[in-house]
């Protein structure tokens, strides 16, 4: 058990930018006060924490070693349900472990659901059914092409349990933030949002259905100040086009304190509104 083990053990994989640095699981990283990395070669070499991102589930680790053939990094976004997947591992340092599955979900279709909390909803990882073990858990998890996907976390060790992959997409843009500040600090905008529907985009004038629908304005919040109002159309964030699905990601890597000139979709026409974000409420 976690609460009485002496050494906790976990997977990782290796990333050179500025620096050789071990990405693995904050859950991991964050339960012992020494940490200690074991490479191919099965040598130890001790490692530095340098970042944190407990709503991700997210640890960066540094090490002082030779530089090491890294791994093909992919594209999280391209995956498709019923693609085979491959977790590798190496919970004891002696050996490597693969059990293989396909995507079960994308996570995609929740990524509206990012809210203030103690940590992202489950719904935003890729789920699949190759099995992770607690010891696998912050290992890669590569598509067919060898390419590294996602990473693996450990739920539980009950058979049958759900396991889950950040996305490497995610990762990919808290990296800088973890390696160069230890931390990440998204940006808030505090507005509800659903899909614009066929028949919606066509009550309201829309050409094509597209967008984010504004359904409710949190108070005090960045968007209630900003004159934001449910029932907009969110179009275009400065000049990336959005919907329901993207919008959270893109204001969640908004600079803070940057004003952003948000296009919304109402009374038939489209309207500026500049947008000032805040920092995520813990």
């Amino acid at each position: 058990p976690e609460s009485v083990a002496d050494v906790a053990l976990g997977t990782g994989f290796l990333l050179e930018n500025k620096g050789v640095f071990v990405v693995t699981n904050d859950h991991i990283a964050a339960a012992a006060s020494e940490l200690h990395v074991v490479l191919p070669d099965h040598s130890e070499v001790p490692a530095k924490l340098v970042g944190r991102d407990p709503r991700l589930d997210l640890a960066l680790l540094s090490i002082d070693t030779p530089r090491l053939e890294p791994l093909q990094m992919g594209n999280s976004d391209d995956l498709q349900v019923g693609e085979w997947l491959i977790a590798l591992g190496d919970p004891f340092g002696d050996e490597v472990t693969a059990s293989v599955g396909v995507v079960s979900a994308t996570g995609r279709e929740a990524a509206s659901s990012l809210l203030q909390g103690a940590a992202m909803t489950y719904r935003m990882f890729i789920q699949t059914d190759a099995r992770i073990h607690r010891g696998n858990s912050g290992g890669p998890v590569l598509n067919a092409a060898g390419e590294v996907v996602g990473v693996a976390v450990a739920t539980g060790d009950r058979a049958g349990e759900l396991s889950f992959v950040i996305p490497i997409n995610r990762v990919r843009e808290v990296f800088d933030a973890l390696r160069d500040y230890g931390q990440v600090a998204r940006g808030w905008l505090g507005a509800l949002v659903m899909p614009v529907t066929t028949d919606l985009a066509q009550n309201v004038g829309l050409p094509n259905a597209r967008g984010a629908l504004v359904t409710e304005i949190k108070a005090g919040s960045p968007a209630a100040r900003s004159g934001l109002r449910a029932g907009d159309i969110i179009i275009r964030w400065g000049d990336r086009d959005v919907d329901d699905r993207s919008l959270p990601w893109i204001v969640a890597n908004n600079p803070i304190g940057k004003p952003v000139t948000v296009t919304v979709w109402r009374t038939k026409a489209e309207v500026p509104v500049t947008v000032i974000t805040e920092k995520m409420p813990q």
